[in-house]
């Protein structure tokens, strides 16, 4: 029984520290997408370069970021249905912040 705990108090210290990583990294924006492309969670990076704050973002879906052509053309349907088979997707592609000015970046998902 002391050596299950012993793994899980080791899992959870490992877990936290990836977290306060992640959430700590400013230059990129990193966040993570639910099966159906709901944001799960968001780093101080996606804020600074996105905009949105996490109690304002957390929940939506990443297409916000796409701009209304991207939109038209279905392409964040379509790079979801991609992340899913191939378990990733990167393409370079203009995104929206939320005060809706565009930047060019490389999408990952």
């Amino acid at each position: 029984m002391a050596g299950s705990k012993k793994v899980e108090r080791s899992l959870y210290e490992s877990e936290r520290n990836f977290r306060l990583l992640v959430e700590g990294i400013t230059d990129y924006a990193i966040y993570m997408l639910d099966p159906e492309g709901r944001i799960t969670n968001w780093n101080r990076g996606a804020e600074r370069i996105k905009g949105y704050k996490a109690e304002h973002i957390v929940g939506k879906h990443f297409s916000v970021f796409y701009t209304a052509e991207d939109r038209a053309a279905d392409l964040p349907r379509r790079a979801l249905a991609i992340a899913r088979k191939e378990k990733h997707f990167i393409a370079e592609g203009w995104h929206v912040r939320k005060d809706g000015t565009r930047f060019f970046c490389l999408r990952g998902h």
